[in-house]
């Protein structure tokens, strides 16, 4: 199961990757692309695993980036003021957008699925995998947005460009909220369980 979530999550980061890679290949090597319908069994046979190893590259390349850029905005925010008086603005505009977490999120659901651990585990898969799809979209859009700035023709570059930063700054703010959600899942899920287990010591002592 965990396999096969993870199978897809590469294969859509991978597959949407492979649009800005070959924009920006197609300008210094000629692709056969008008010949793909007469050899479609091979080229789908070759593109799926390149597309799944691509979206693990995505995925690896996107936590690298996300997790440096969480550590220059905690070295930058001890050294200056205006970075620091801009990023309160945005976080600002983020809550605004995004709005507040409930306090009591995912309490009746952490404690159902707290009775069966592997309904639990596959849950927190699941939201897992959500957050990875959508710091990959992001790391797509930049790179799409870079691509079509460099590469496309000059009457859709501001289109594609713009339309491919918007999606980027949306998609980072779908992998905020998203990992916030997981993140207090797993947070409630654990609890429920040990205050089970400790439940459960206590009344086997008794």
């Amino acid at each position: 199961m965990q396999f096969a979530v993870a199978l897809v999550e590469y294969l859509i980061s991978g597959i949407v990757a492979s649009v800005w890679v070959v924009a920006v290949v197609g300008n210094f090597i000629q692709l056969p692309l008008n010949k793909i319908n007469d050899y479609k069994e091979i080229f789908f046979i070759v593109y799926f695993p390149v597309a799944y190893i691509l979206g693990i590259y995505v995925d690896a390349t996107s936590s690298f980036l996300i997790r440096r850029v969480k550590e220059l905005d905690v070295c930058a925010r001890g050294k200056s003021k205006i970075y620091l008086w801009l990023r309160t603005g945005l976080m600002l505009v983020y809550k605004f957008l995004a709005g507040e977490p409930k306090k009591d999120s995912y309490e009746r659901s952490a404690g159902i699925l707290s009775h069966s651990i592997p309904d639990a585990v596959r849950t927190m898969d699941a939201y897992v995998s959500r957050d990875r799809i959508a710091r990959g979209a992001a790391l797509n859009a930049f790179a799409g947005a870079l691509t079509a700035l460099a590469y496309a023709p000059v009457e859709v570059k501001s289109s594609i460009f713009f339309g491919c930063l918007i999606l980027f700054i949306y998609s980072l703010l779908m992998y905020k909220r998203l990992r916030r959600l997981s993140s207090r899942f797993k947070r409630a899920a654990i609890d429920k369980i040990n205050s089970q287990k400790s439940g459960g010591v206590g009344e086997k002592g008794d």
